[in-house]
């Protein structure tokens, strides 16, 4: 199976990417297709992938051998245990409340074993998505990533930018009660202040009304921001590290101390490097990076299906452990693993 990697354009159009793909550090400024792959510390020097052939479909099943044929992978998934993550959810909780931090997001990974079928092939259930999510993911070699996001990071199109806080999260049924919610209100409001904060520089910015997005199983809170960008489309590679990774799934205030101390944690958890990293596409001079979550990932017969949790003043763990497996199901349940 050659590799590839695909992006959600729009509803039922795919961009795909065929390899053997080229590395290079800089989006290519001859009107090339490319796609930007990095991991959560942004740390490859080299991020910008190349594809041999590029090509648009509504139909991702092409990307696999036989007609799309490929099995389906079979996975065995272990049982969690919480004395990791709790360990981190009470430092972090003392550290909100000594006022060194506002937020910070834990990710707990569930673990697993592929016995039978090809990961790949998780691409057949990406089409099936509901449209409010953005299918995503790539192959390479052993190893892999494939999800369906509700979050864009930004995207850039005619000189303006847009962006979205997504925060605050419940279980469908309990819609009714959560857009009264003090705690999910607060966790979202805090993300949606620093992305219109973090914009302010480039011009006036648009900031929509607080909405609900309902993702079936989930309910998210949401809020739309844009502004212009002087220069066109800016430096790629500048708006990203200006971007990611915002409160959504990082720390706030966002001093290097607390993003160097989300990444001890996050290595602590055994977190993938590509969980939560930016993942886009640049083509005909419309560029868009999503936040790579809910998601399988693998490395061979490894697969890895993490979960991140907002922490703010008057989180419990009880509920944030929940929260934690209602995003795994949904993924499950999704992809059918």
């Amino acid at each position: 199976m050659e590799d590839f990697a695909f992006i959600k354009l729009d509803s039922s159009r795919y961009l795909c990417g065929a390899g053997p793909f080229v590395s290079v550090d800089k989006p290519p400024e001859d009107g090339q297709s490319a796609f930007y792959r990095n991991n959560f510390e942004l740390s490859d020097e080299l991020p910008w992938k190349i594809p041999a052939r590029v090509f648009e479909t509504a139909d991702l099943r092409v990307l696999l051998p036989d007609n799309g044929a490929t099995p389906l992978p079979e996975i065995a998934w272990s049982g969690l245990g919480d004395a990791d993550v709790r360990l981190v959810f009470d430092e972090i909780l003392d550290q909100i409340q000594r006022g060194v931090l506002k937020k910070s997001v834990p990710v707990l990974t569930e673990r697993g074993i592929l016995h039978r079928g090809e990961p790949a092939a998780l691409v057949k259930a990406i089409i099936g998505a509901p449209d409010n999510l953005w299918g995503y993911g790539y192959r390479e070699g052993f190893e892999g990533m494939i999800g369906a996001t509700p979050e864009q990071l930004f995207t850039v199109e005619d000189g303006v930018l847009e962006a979205m806080a997504l925060a605050g999260t419940a279980p469908r049924h309990e819609v009714s009660d959560f857009p009264n919610d003090p705690k999910e209100i607060r966790e979202h409001e805090l993300v949606a202040d620093y992305l219109e904060d973090l914009l302010a520089p480039f011009g006036s910015v648009e900031r929509d009304e607080r909405r609900l997005l309902d993702l079936g199983s989930i309910v998210h809170f949401i809020t739309r921001l844009s502004v212009a960008l002087d220069n066109g489309r800016g430096d790629l590679n500048e708006l990203i590290r200006r971007m990611h990774p915002t409160p959504a799934l990082g720390a706030c205030p966002r001093g290097e101390g607390a993003l160097r101390q989300l990444y001890v944690y996050r290595e602590r958890l055994g977190v993938p490097e590509d969980f939560g990293a930016p993942f886009g596409a640049l083509h005909e001079g419309y560029f868009q990076s999503l936040v790579a979550i809910r998601n399988v990932s693998w490395v061979g017969r490894a697969v890895s299906l993490p979960s991140g949790v907002g922490l703010v003043e008057g989180s419990r763990f009880d509920r944030e452990w929940r929260e934690l497996a209602l995003k795994r199901n949904s993924v499950k349940s999704l992809l059918g693993v």
